[in-house]
């Protein structure tokens, strides 16, 4: 009688968990196409190897939603899944007043393979330490360069130089070809876009959340390739 009893309850444990299971497999993503993010269209080709994903996060350093998601996005990276290609794209196009000229400072750090020391340190200083002349002054953005031993000379010659014209340029096509209107904006896999401006739950994404419904179309990118 009492084995009776434990192989019955064990019965019933093992059918909650299994109505749990298949309830929560059942139920309905908190990130709705239209709501949280759209398609593209037409979806776009990628530039990755096959069975790799792109991951595309337009941005400006000026921006304080950017910067309020940034740490999320360098958490992210340290366990993002293996064939995922992820690449940061400031802002080329002149939404306001030199607004691109930091985004032309993120090319130049390229170049002269400083970018990931300079990325984190350039968005403190604008929004922590509040040097808002780095936004959209190029002499201000030299003296920062030169905090990490770049030379006036060097900073013109990759600021000039013709990789980084090239760069922003591409940038500039893939803004319109995205049709990004706002930052942080993020395009998953050439297929999908979303944003802090994108609403969930009724209201617009906070970082945590964005970096979720991220997660969410990398992995159905994921399965739609398999």
């Amino acid at each position: 009688m009492r084995v009776t009893k434990i192989l019955i309850t064990t019965c019933v444990l093992v059918g909650l968990w299994s109505f749990a299971g298949a309830a929560a497999m059942a139920a309905p993503s908190p990130f709705q196409p239209g709501v949280s993010y759209v398609s593209v269209t037409p979806d776009d080709s990628t530039t990755v190897a096959p069975g790799k994903i792109e991951v595309i996060e337009f941005f400006w350093y000026g921006c304080p939603h950017c910067y309020a998601f940034d740490p999320y996005v360098e958490a992210w990276l340290k366990h993002k899944p293996a064939n995922v290609v992820f690449k940061r794209i400031p802002i080329a196009m002149d939404w306001g007043e030199h607004m691109n000229v930091d985004g032309h400072a993120f090319y130049a750090a390229q170049a002269l393979g400083l970018e990931p020391k300079i990325h984190v340190p350039l968005f403190n200083a604008i929004h922590k330490d509040r040097q808002l002349a780095l936004v959209s002054d190029q002499d201000a953005l030299q003296q920062f360069f030169a905090k990490y031993g770049v030379t006036k000379q060097q900073f013109n010659g990759a600021w000039n130089s013709f990789a980084v014209n090239l760069k922003m340029n591409r940038a500039k096509a893939l803004e319109q070809h995205y049709g990004v209107d706002s930052v942080p904006t993020v395009i998953i896999d050439g297929k999908w876009k979303t944003g802090a401006v994108y609403k969930a739950h009724g209201q617009y994404m906070e970082p945590a959340e964005l970096i979720k419904c991220v997660e969410m179309l990398v992995q159905k990118a994921e399965h739609q390739k398999h």
